[in-house]
């Protein structure tokens, strides 16, 4: 691992890592095979996430693919090699360890979907807690075409993410769908022409970066209630339970006092 740059640029072996103004980007770097999902690039990327969760500067992240693709699924090198339940499981259990790192991540993390995200890639960005995509990209719950299913917990994430029917759909046809398609059932949250979506993720980026970290991480956690199936009263009283912890510290009080004065 180098630094490269000013020093917030970090080349790995399948990852590149770029941290500036709260934002930290994370482009996946396996071109020659569309930035497949290898063991090497797992345990890079979880190690990339144990250090984004530790570091203060760092508030929001934005995952994203070299070239035209996005992810294009599990590294067909290492996947097909294995056989059967023993030889499997281990490999499926190792990635959805990954995905759920990033669906339970306590910042927020952005999928800017920049191509192809079909199959294994699909399950990936369903994780992230939001997909961005360029108007060249495209979706597909392709694992039903190729005597499987999603093997990495993004059929159950699209079952909770949407309605029944419509997730139902995405799974059992296998089709593949354009970026305003995948929008328009409510997958994707935003789709840019392709020479505007670093600029606009970005925006949305700082945005979030630009707020107290305390509070990003605080609204995570009411997320994670949430999906751990607390009840809303349970999660009500854990809400105001956490921000009493929080209220009148020094930077609460301060912003206070400012809004008081001008008034």
């Amino acid at each position: 691992m180098g630094n490269v740059g000013k020093g917030w640029e970090t080349i790995m072996e399948t990852l590149r890592v770029g941290k500036q103004d709260g934002v930290a980007t994370i482009t996946l770097h396996r071109p020659e095979v569309h930035n497949a999902i290898s063991m090497e690039l797992v345990d890079e990327l979880t190690a990339v996430l144990k250090d984004c969760e530790t570091d203060t500067q760092v508030k929001v992240l934005i995952v994203t693919g070299t070239g035209k693709s996005f992810v294009s699924g599990g590294d067909l090198n290492q996947f097909i090699a294995v056989r059967g339940y023993e030889q499997s499981f281990p490999l499926l259990h190792k990635v959805t360890g990954l995905l759920s790192a990033i669906d339970h991540f306590p910042k927020p993390v952005i999928a800017m979907v920049n191509g192809a995200a079909v199959g294994g890639g699909c399950e990936f960005a369903g994780a992230c807690h939001f997909r961005f995509a360029s108007d060249q990209a495209v979706f597909g719950f392709v694992q039903i075409s190729m005597h499987i299913t999603t093997g990495w917990g993004g059929g159950s994430r699209l079952l909770d993410k949407l309605p029944e029917s419509k997730a139902l759909a995405l799974l059992l046809t296998g089709e593949r769908m354009s970026a305003l398609e995948a929008k328009g059932y409510g997958f994707v949250d935003e789709v840019y022409p392709v020479e505007k979506l670093q600029e606009e993720v970005e925006r949305f980026a700082r945005k979030i970066a630009a707020q107290p970290l305390v509070g990003i991480e605080g609204y995570m956690r009411m997320l994670h209630w949430k999906r751990d199936g607390l009840p809303q009263e349970e999660r009500i009283q854990k809400e105001v339970s956490q921000c009493a912890s929080i209220w009148g510290t020094d930077e609460h009080v301060s912003v206070v006092q400012k809004f008081l004065r001008k008034r």
